[in-house]
């Protein structure tokens, strides 16, 4: 399947709410997260999955075609590249995020208590085969 898209947003929303390892790293956490594959140039969409986190479980995840108008509490956002390294596990989510190749928008202090629960997430979605 392809990354994103709204078959690979409902797998991962699937995959997060059968994991343990998810639900026990995220279980004080409550908010949204927008992944988000930055556009190659101007004039082309953005597109993205908007997750709606609650205390380790996904209430929804939803494909947008075009994420750049899309509010949410935090956004992740990097190319398709990036973005392919790190659903392969190629890239570690953290030493992306030091390096800028994953920037993130929102409360930094939040998101710093909840390293495990990013973690999880990413690895979750490491998981869901994606085609090349």
């Amino acid at each position: 399947m392809r990354f994103p898209s709204a078959d690979w947003a409902s797998a991962l929303c699937a995959k997060l709410n059968s994991s343990p390892a998810y639900a026990e790293a995220a279980r004080q956490w409550e908010g949204d997260i927008l992944l988000r594959v930055t556009a190659p140039s101007a004039g082309v969409p953005s597109p993205g999955v908007h997750l709606d986190l609650d205390h380790g479980s996904c209430r929804a995840a939803t494909y947008e075609a075009d994420s750049a108008g899309r509010a949410s509490e935090f956004v992740f956002e990097g190319s398709a590249e990036t973005w392919g390294k790190l659903i392969r596990r190629e890239v570690d989510p953290v030493g992306a995020i030091m390096n800028g190749t994953l920037r993130v928008k929102g409360n930094l202090a939040k998101l710093m208590r909840f390293t495990r629960a990013a973690k999880e997430l990413v690895e979750t979605a490491g998981t869901i085969p994606v085609d090349e």
